[in-house]
């Protein structure tokens, strides 16, 4: 038996990508710390088909991307997107997780379903709060007993730690660093400039195609449901 090294990889012919926007990106506990991926997911959704002029009725899939829960909508959080977005509720709604490449394997499922011809158009969302990643404890559905010590923990600092590899997301950082001899004084110099760079594109307004502003705003479903899509078969 051989090793496939084919991995994930995938390359499309005819499949093409209309628009996209983004909510503004903001520091750590920062001003929109207090607003669930949810609600920011559902404004991306719904600025990204008006920008593009694709109906939600249009849309044969949704596909969520999203690694820690940041209110008690996690189960349905792609549903709630798709729904809010206005796209009919016959349409599958898919959450994936893929660590830091989840944006990219929105994109290769998105494809994948397309050219398969189960899908002519597909809606993709990306929503993450770091802000709001819980204090969470696993091990106390039964109660707590007394002397017993209390789980709770940072899961969003849990999470950075990789127990079958016994090293955290830092540490990688560092061994990165050692085998390919970078030294601290180049990563500094490198983020200065990248953040400087992200600065003046920031105000000579190079980014401002494509983020979306974030206001006060209530979300509502229609009043009345937009009618189902078909799927072709493959």
């Amino acid at each position: 038996m051989t090793a496939s090294r084919k991995g994930f990889f995938n390359a499309f012919k005819d499949v093409w990508m209309l628009d996209g926007v983004r909510t503004p990106m903001v520091d750590y506990c920062g001003s929109l710390g207090h607003i669930s991926p949810t609600d920011l997911g559902i404004k991306a959704a719904r600025a990204v088909l008006a920008r593009a002029g694709v109906p939600g009725e249009h849309i044969g899939t949704v596909i969520t991307g999203n690694m820690a829960p940041g209110d008690y909508e996690q189960f349905m959080l792609p549903r709630h997107i798709s729904l809010y977005a206005g796209v009919p509720q016959a349409v599958p709604a898919l959450m994936t997780q893929r660590i830091c490449g989840t944006g990219f394997e929105l994109f290769r499922q998105a494809g994948e379903q397309i050219e398969s011809g189960c899908a002519d158009v597909a809606l993709l969302t990306g929503a993450e709060s770091m802000t709001r990643n819980p204090i969470a404890a696993f091990t106390h559905r039964t109660g707590f007993k007394l002397g017993a010590p209390v789980e709770f923990k940072d899961f969003l600092w849990e999470a950075l730690n990789d127990s079958a590899a016994g090293i955290t997301m830092i540490q990688t950082a560092e061994n990165l660093a050692k085998k390919y001899g970078i030294t601290r004084e180049e990563v500094d110099a490198f983020a200065s400039s990248s953040f400087a760079k992200a600065v003046a594109a920031q105000q000579a307004g190079f980014h401002a195609g494509e983020i979306v502003p974030v206001v006060t705003e209530t979300f509502e479903l229609p009043a009345t449901p937009p009618a189902a899509s078909s799927c072709r078969a493959s």
